[in-house]
């Protein structure tokens, strides 16, 4: 397991609990959803999705239909560059359990201190 991405929900449970000293990843659109990230946390990177990531996510999206189990096209999005990049998925989202379905090694956490006890 590695570094670590933040889904919009657990940048605000973070920004609600006033901790400042966040670092890791989230996305353009999670950014784009919740802009208060922008001076609010210290190290929290951007990624932009790459054409691989969006082939990726029309791969898992046409899966996860298959299987009766569709979720939010942004999530797809983000779990694809989760998957690519090998990311930890930090999220309260239970829809994103469908992803792991499809790719059995999709790392999703609920608990944004992951990275802290990893190291401990």
């Amino acid at each position: 397991m590695g570094e670590i991405l933040f889904d919009t929900n657990t940048l605000i449970e973070l920004a609600k609990s006033n901790q400042k000293n966040v670092e890791g990843y989230t996305t353009i659109f999670n950014a784009i959803e919740f802009p208060k990230i922008f001076g609010l946390f210290g190290k929290i990177t951007i990624i932009f999705p790459s054409s691989q990531d969006y082939e990726l996510a029309l791969e898992l999206s046409t899966k996860l239909y298959k299987i009766g189990k569709a979720i939010p096209t942004m999530d797809i999005l983000i779990g694809a560059i989760c998957y690519t990049n090998k990311l930890i998925l930090v999220s309260k989202d239970k829809h994103f359990d469908a992803v792991k379905e499809v790719w059995n090694d999709f790392q999703i956490s609920q608990d944004y201190n992951i990275k802290n006890k990893k190291e401990k």
